[in-house]
């Protein structure tokens, strides 16, 4: 199965509660488990690129409401 995680944090790069600690270990059992497990979230200014070798994959994304 293919699954996209969106969220609005990921431990190590960005972390203030505990989701960013569930949708950093699930991922990985999923993928365990045979699933291709992708994870978006906002590249906040906050987090270091350098550090962990990040590329944006979307310069802009517009969603209607």
């Amino acid at each position: 199965m293919r699954i996209l995680m969106l969220s609005s944090e990921v431990a190590p790069f960005a972390k203030t509660g505990g989701l960013a600690d569930v949708v950093a270990a699930l991922p990985r059992e999923l993928a365990r488990q045979g699933h291709d497990v992708r994870i978006v979230m906002p590249l906040f200014r906050s987090v270091d690129r350098v550090k962990y070798r990040l590329l944006p994959i979307l310069r802009k994304l517009a969603v209607r409401l």
